[in-house]
């Protein structure tokens, strides 16, 4: 057994005993039924055994539990009669639809700091409508998934397991009223990351080269743009851009597979690391390779550069 499961075990015994010891004292009634009280300990381990695992918190199960469990306790001591057995489920019901509300609103804020925990996959997604926009790296070892500022940012985090999901939203009236100021990320060595970035009108500059970033997603308008890929591991990343500039920073030591599917967008390759084969451009030993990148790009009148 977890350390988890043992903590919500040992709740429900906690609890359990206790109900058995008030009634050895006379202090619970042998006219009260003890199963209200079961319910309720049971609600409150779920509640606990959530809490410790890191991950969202759902109300709808601990809630529903303490709340039938207390209400069919006070029913037994007459504190009130069954009469108010439908409107206190709507009252539950109330309070459920409320707080999960709550829960899966977006936090607004000026900074951002997203503890890594237990986390060894993220996915994260950015949008940025305009200003300059610039994606970094933390020192290895950081205890945060990522940190940064902005303003008016709308977050969102998303905890299952060994994965997080990070939503950072900077909205349009937001960029509109600082456009001269930046929004600043800076993400994890060390973990497998999953990024994708939306950009308008924007100055980005995008650093992951001691990143691990097994998919890349970058959709971007009219833009300057400038991103150097991860010197380690396989990553698969995707360009698509409309009337933008694109360059694509390969490190020494990464093999690259490029392919264009382009309109009238103008693509330039560094052809002598990555000659062109066919309707790909490819590194001599990007087969064989362990650090490579598999680079496609979409666009209509772009410009890309792959260096």
């Amino acid at each position: 057994m977890d350390r988890h499961g043992s903590v919500f075990l040992g709740t429900i015994l906690i609890g359990i005993g206790g109900i058995f010891l008030l009634r050895a004292l006379d202090v619970w009634s042998d006219d009260v039924s003890t199963w209200p009280g079961v319910l309720i300990v049971i609600g409150v381990a779920i509640f606990i055994d959530q809490i410790l695992k890191g991950e969202g918190v759902s109300w709808f199960a601990p809630l529903l539990l303490i709340g039938l469990g207390g209400f069919f306790l006070l029913r037994d001591i007459e504190a009130i009669d069954s009469d108010f057995l439908v409107p206190g489920l709507l009252i539950v019901a109330g309070v459920l639809v409320i707080a999960s509300s709550a829960r899966n609103r977006p936090v607004r804020s000026d900074v951002i700091d997203v503890p890594l925990d237990s986390a060894r996959r993220a996915r994260i997604k950015i949008d940025h409508g305009g200003g300059e926009l610039r994606v970094g790296s933390l020192a290895l070892g950081s205890r945060s998934l990522c940190t940064g500022s902005g303003y008016g940012l709308e977050q969102r985090v998303k905890r299952s397991g060994d994965r997080i999901d990070v939503s950072l939203r900077q909205t349009h009236r937001s960029w509109m009223r600082v456009r001269g100021r930046s929004f600043v990320v800076d993400l994890v060595p060390g973990i497998d990351i999953e990024l994708e970035l939306n950009t308008g009108a924007t100055d980005t500059r995008v650093d992951l080269e001691s990143l691990t970033v097994s998919s890349l997603q970058l959709k971007t308008g009219a833009s300057s743009t400038r991103v150097v890929v991860p010197q380690q591991g396989h990553t698969r990343a995707e360009v698509d851009a409309g009337a933008a500039s694109v360059a694509v920073v390969v490190p020494e030591g990464v093999a690259a597979r490029i392919s264009a599917d382009t309109g009238l967008a103008e693509v330039k390759v560094d052809t002598q690391r990555f000659p062109r084969m066919g309707g790909v451009y490819e590194s001599p030993d990007y087969e064989l390779a362990v650090d490579r990148l598999d680079l496609r790009i979409k666009g209509g009148v772009a410009s890309f550069t792959v260096s």
